[in-house]
């Protein structure tokens, strides 16, 4: 005990650390980088879309005040093939990789608006005017995506003396929702949860770690905002904006809230921590059922 630090630069502290975060571009996972960039480690941010990249790569990096610094990495995680790609980019630049965050996700709205989800005759409508591609899309990113690039950044991380993998998933996976996000998002991010277990499990003899985490509300491109700004919470959609209001602590999140947790789960503080399963929602998974939201007859209520 005599020779424990308590210091929390010793206990949560990332400097150094090779970090990889995929959809780092925008929203949580600008966030996410943004927390271990200026904490001192050098952080990888992929995306689609190399302007977005660049232009977050400059912003964060004018914050940056421990040597901590943020490199694009344009790339796709829709197909193995892609994910392939990504891999041998970053292998070009480092042999190994601390801390592997999937936070690339994609929300397909309903096709057709549900203005009552108590209409049976909206509710029919709009459950047959999913396509077979709305599915498919979903899961390419948010289901593929998370399992081929943990399986191909695996050569990297296990060079590292503590690996750890978060993946992002959401509350849309674990509450039975109705007025919020569609029901393709909601299977994607349970099979997300479940395949973080999963990954937990098979990547032990590796002694690479694998946790997952379930946001709540955020200013993100999905809510309507592209997360980066302090005030972005006032950019969110209709729909956003009320659910935030309706967690206990009565506010979307902001960019600290979910960065610190993932940092948690990448530090010696996090190191005893394997197949958790973290909710980062204000409270909000408390309430979130099938009437959340959704105005009930007046003779309902107590």
């Amino acid at each position: 005990m005599s020779n424990v630090s308590f210091a929390l630069e010793d206990i949560f502290g990332v400097k150094g650390q090779v970090v990889l975060v995929t959809g780092g571009g925008t929203g949580i996972g600008r966030a996410i980088a943004s927390g271990f960039a200026c904490n001192g480690a050098k952080v990888y941010i992929t995306g689609r879309r190399l302007d977005v990249l660049k232009k977050t790569a400059e912003e964060i990096g004018k914050l940056t005040r421990m040597g901590g610094e943020v490199i694009p990495l344009q790339g796709d995680v829709s197909t193995k093939a892609a994910v392939q790609t990504i891999a041998e980019a970053f292998g070009a630049k480092e042999e190994r990789l601390d801390s592997l965050i999937n936070c690339a996700g994609i929300s397909k709205p309903w096709r057709t608006e549900i203005k009552d989800h108590n209409d049976p005759e909206q509710v029919l409508q709009a459950m047959q005017a999913t396509e077979d591609e709305d599915w498919e899309i979903t899961n390419q990113i948010n289901v593929n995506g998370v399992y081929y690039m943990t399986t191909f950044m695996i050569p990297f991380l296990r060079k590292a003396s503590h690996p750890s993998v978060v993946n992002i998933a959401s509350i849309a996976g674990l509450a039975n929702q109705r007025a919020m996000g569609s029901l393709t998002y909601g299977v994607s991010k349970a099979a997300t949860i479940h395949l973080g277990d999963l990954l937990a499990g098979r990547l032990h003899p590796f002694k690479i770690r694998v946790n997952t985490i379930c946001p709540g509300i955020f200013p993100s491109e999905m809510t309507g905002s592209s997360g980066t700004t302090a005030s972005d919470h006032e950019k969110m959609g209709h729909a956003a904006q009320k659910a935030a209001l309706r967690s206990t602590v009565g506010r979307a999140g902001q960019p600290e809230e979910i960065a610190g947790p993932v940092m948690l789960l990448c530090s010696r503080g996090g190191q005893f921590m394997d197949n958790a399963l973290l909710t980062v929602d204000g409270g909000r998974l408390m309430g979130a059922g099938i009437n959340d939201g959704i105005r009930m007859p007046e003779h309902t209520f107590t």
